[in-house]
């Protein structure tokens, strides 16, 4: 976990579309918590999973450990991924939402991991039912090391691939 901002082209390599993205084995999770008070900021970092666990469970450990997290005040996380979460932390993920009413979650995501695996589609549902979003959408503005007021240059393959993923993420959670 750290609080640091990513390389441009380390962004583009893990976050860039793919159907089939050979290669990437590390999920980059990028996230903002709000809370929902007059006067409180948001927090903003990311993380880079670099140990056995996997992002989304070394963000919910942080979570605990960090004294963000009371019941009477509400957070809205919003986490922007390289990888939707796998069966087992979607898993987690979910019975922590279910455990904590108090918080909610919307998860940008790159790309699906192992989308065409029934038990990876359950793990969607399931995060669905507990009120996560799971969207897609770029971090480029917010975590990405200043990039010289240069825009993100669409990649080739850009539209039809998030048309791709989107249209498989629906059907997933209908």
């Amino acid at each position: 976990l750290c609080s640091l901002r990513i390389h441009r082209k380390t962004f583009l390599f893990h976050f860039r579309n793919l159907r089939w993205a050979l290669g990437r084995h590390n999920t980059f999770l990028c996230y903002q918590v709000d809370r929902k008070e007059p006067a409180s900021s948001a927090l903003a970092s990311q993380v880079l999973l670099e140990t056995h666990l996997h992002a989304e469970l070394c963000f919910l450990y942080w979570l605990h450990d960090y004294p963000v997290l009371f019941p009477s005040q509400h957070l809205h996380i919003t986490w922007y991924v390289s990888w939707s979460p796998c069966c087992d932390c979607a898993e987690q993920v979910s019975a922590f939402l279910a455990s904590h009413a108090n918080v909610s979650l919307t998860i940008y995501a790159a790309r699906l991991y192992y989308f065409w695996r029934t038990e990876y589609q359950e793990g969607l549902r399931k995060l669905q039912q507990e009120g996560a979003r799971v969207r897609f959408k770029h971090c480029w503005e917010n975590f990405v090391y200043p990039h010289d007021g240069r825009p993100l240059r669409p990649w080739k393959r850009l539209f039809n691939n998030c048309h791709f993923q989107a249209n498989k993420l629906q059907k997933i959670l209908q």
